[in-house]
């Protein structure tokens, strides 16, 4: 009775003004434009005030329950109009004020962005992000200028990448040694030795492998063995029985069979080995521990002995000798090693670096699937894996039959322009070299120190948070506490404990090793990632190692660190500009430093201790409130879907509690000065324009199945439908799908 008494009362204060705009020759339908136009903004910021928004947004609510869809579409214009008075008109472009933002805040944000965008998105990308695009192009623009200047590994790089001439004339030549290697196994013996050293070059078969810090012990590395993969992105892609999936499939033995051809197998040689990988993968696809399993798998202590139980098939000690060997590689490329290692030979043994496993159901499964595997198959899964590698690394029609292949799973229908290809090749083969020509070129050195300011307000509110958290133990709340104090800050690009530029030894071991040939140089730099490894074996972990490089628009958590990490890609409008008003800073990067800092206590990262080892160090009444409250953020985010198919709100758990905390410890932080409700309604609406972006339909199956991350639009309606001050600032009433009777909430 009282929402529609509030009704009443607002449907006469909207006809009231609709009156006093027709007095200017306007009808009620175009009371729109004139706002937009700015012809009375100081007397819309005026009329914005809560109380007769919140009638406005009674209005739509109850005319919509009711059926009668015009003054329901009334009241949303007006009170949209109202809302976003006074925003910088480069946000106000982005919305459309069709949409109530209390019915869907994504829409109403981003639903202009999506309408322009939807049929602009380029040929050679299979989705455009307003925020996340921006940003990459900004870098990569003046990048690529520094590039065709720079006489480092770098730019050697870069410009064996833009030498189309010679990559065209060399074909296939380069690929060629690699695939007779592999045509020369013949039996058991020669099939180690041809994958221990794709494994050298960081191209695993059967299974995979890697050296990383002890998850239990902070101060050491360890050797870690799991399952492997396959071409297709999710097991979804092999079994399901759906005309979608088996065109994927279909596609895959084509292109597969296209590739041999061109490499000179007969045609029917070509179409037997497609049909054997695909057949292979499918059997793959049916033992591989699934995506939720391998995601809470931290691996655990074992013995050659045991392994040697779980797949007798493999010989893994001369696997593991031939690993540990100093060879030359099959194209007769220099040898980035200098010795046999060792250290890795002896892996497992007792005092010596320990032997971990993840995935163990795995390997008895694929024993047996080794057991009845051809030796011929076996080498077509090998040489498939190298040309799919290789292949943007080779002539164009190579490249062109990825485009076909990428084009069936992800929509996209064009090579990319030959500048934008060379620059991602060369930020993924010498990452640390062009992050220091940016850092010392480009960078704006004072975004670090206004970034570094926002990290200790978040975490201030973070930290005021965790005493008030009931359903923890007191002795849990002390030990968060205490995780928090000790998380670090890498900012910007690599620093000491003291805050001094600290750039890793890859800003320079490549030095001299980049030569004219592009294919070349990719397999030179995959072996000297492997080396790097090999060498640094026994060292003890350095905590504030970066695992990506400075030129990433991203940020991270590590758990087994206790640390953030925020490359200087991120630091630059849109999500963070010294000209921008707090509200758009804090909504936007503010949010993204909460996120992070809120990985250290979700569902995986909560598993790790303040010096990053996995323990229980929680008491089980905590793990079972926190299992109770994180289950809930998770349903929330299952009941998304996107064609059909459901976000897996377990799988993307731990992002979507970061989102939930991002956004409370964000917000918390800008408001610890007053701030007007305009200024709330910018933050909020900042958040949600930070995941702008349109995607193709393809491409978006395959991330529903395979990202971690729930979709765009639903982090932005999954983060602010279960928090109340977005509820608050615009007005929305309770039982809209934007504020629910009942919400989730952890941290």
């Amino acid at each position: 009775r009282q929402a529609v008494a509030y009704a009443a009362g607002a449907m006469l204060m909207v006809s009231m003004f609709l009156m006093a705009m027709s007095t200017r020759g306007v009808g009620g339908g175009l009371v729109l434009v004139t706002v937009s136009d700015g012809l009375n903004e100081r007397f819309l910021q005026a009329s914005a005030r809560s109380d007769f928004l919140s009638r406005l947004q009674d209005l739509w609510f109850v005319e919509s329950n009711a059926g009668r869809p015009g003054l329901a579409a009334d009241a949303t214009k007006l009170a949209a109009s109202l809302q976003i008075a006074g925003f910088p008109k480069d946000m106000v472009g982005n919305i459309d004020v069709t949409v109530n933002p209390c019915e869907d805040f994504y829409e109403f944000s981003c639903g202009a962005y999506d309408e322009e965008h939807r049929d602009k998105i380029p040929g050679f990308k299979s989705s455009l992000a307003f925020a996340w695009d921006a940003a990459e192009k900004t870098i990569r623009n003046k990048e690529i200028e520094v590039l065709q200047a720079d006489s480092g590994p770098a730019g050697s790089l870069f410009k064996s990448c833009m030498d189309v001439d010679a990559i065209e004339k060399l074909g296939n030549k380069p690929l060629k040694p690699w695939l007779e290697f592999i045509d020369n196994i013949h039996d058991k013996k020669s099939l180690v030795e041809a994958c221990t050293e794709f494994s050298k070059h960081d191209m695993d078969n059967f299974f995979g492998w890697w050296i990383s810090q002890d998850p239990h012990d902070a101060t050491r590395k360890v050797f870690f063995l799991s399952q492997t993969g396959y071409t297709l992105p999710e097991r979804t892609y092999y079994l399901e029985d759906s005309a979608e999936m088996r065109k994927h499939r279909s596609t895959l033995v084509t292109v597969t069979s296209k590739f041999y051809a061109k490499l000179g197998y007969s045609q029917q040689e070509s179409d037997k080995r497609a049909n054997a990988i695909l057949e292979f993968e499918t059997k793959l696809a049916k033992i591989l521990d699934q995506k939720e399993v391998t995601r809470k798998d931290h691996g655990k202590p074992i013995e050659w002995s045991k392994m040697e139980e779980l797949m007798p098939y493999w010989p893994w000690k001369d696997w593991l000798k031939g690993l540990a060997s100093c060879t030359s590689p099959p194209d007769g490329a220099a040898s980035v090693c200098t010795g046999d290692h060792a250290a890795i030979t002896e892996v497992g043994q007792p005092g010596k670096t320990h032997l971990y496993l993840i995935n163990e159901a795995f390997f008895p499964k694929m024993n047996k699937l080794l057991e009845e595997t051809s030796f011929d198959t076996m080498k077509a899964i090998m040489s498939w894996q190298v040309m799919r590698n290789g292949a943007i690394f080779l002539s164009a029609e190579y490249i062109d039959l990825m485009v076909e292949f990428n084009a069936d799973l992800f929509g996209t229908k064009q090579k990319n322009p030959r500048d934008r290809k060379c620059y991602y090749t060369t930020t993924g083969i010498t990452p640390w070299p062009m992050s220091k020509l940016y850092i010392d070129t480009i960078f704006h050195k004072p975004n670090r120190d206004a970034a570094l300011s926002m990290l200790d307000e978040v975490k201030a509110q973070f930290m005021t948070a965790l005493p008030n958290e009931q359903w923890l133990t007191a002795a849990d709340r002390t030990a968060a506490q205490n995780k928090l104090a000790e998380m670090f800050f890498q900012v910007a690009y690599p620093t000491d404990a003291n805050g001094n530029a600290a750039w890793p030894k890859e800003t320079t071991d490549m030095e001299g090793k980049m030569g004219s040939q592009l294919f070349v140089n990719y397999m030179v730099a995959q072996r000297l990632a492997v080396e790097r490894d090999f060498v640094k074996i026994y060292e003890k972990p350095k905590r504030r190692e970066w695992s990506s490089s400075p030129l990433t628009v991203n940020a991270f958590y590590g758990p087994s660190s206790n640390g953030l990490w925020i490359p200087a890609g991120i630091l630059q409008s849109p999500f963070f500009d010294t000209e921008n008003s707090d509200a758009r800073n804090y909504g936007s990067l503010g949010m993204v430093l909460g996120h992070e800092m809120t990985h250290g206590f979700d569902d995986n990262g909560r598993q790790y201790d303040a010096r990053g080892e996995l323990h229980d160090w929680w008491h089980p009444e905590s793990i079972d409130a926190f299992a109770q409250k994180s289950q809930c953020i998770g349903d929330v985010f299952s009941k998304y879907s996107i064609d059909g198919r459901h976000v897996n709100g377990n799988y993307t758990m731990g992002e979507d509690i970061a989102d939930s905390g991002g956004i409370k410890f964000a917000y918390q932080a800008f408001t610890a000065k007053p701030r007007t409700m305009q200024e709330k309604r910018i933050f909020f609406t900042s958040f949600a324009q930070t995941w702008c972006s349109v995607e193709r339909k393809k491409s978006a199956v395959s991330a529903v199945l395979t990202d971690t991350h729930a979709p765009s639009k639903f982090r932005v309606l999954g983060a602010l439908s279960q928090y109340v001050p977005f509820q608050e600032a615009f007005s929305c009433p309770v039982g809209t799908p934007m504020a629910p009777q009942e919400r989730c909430a952890l941290w």
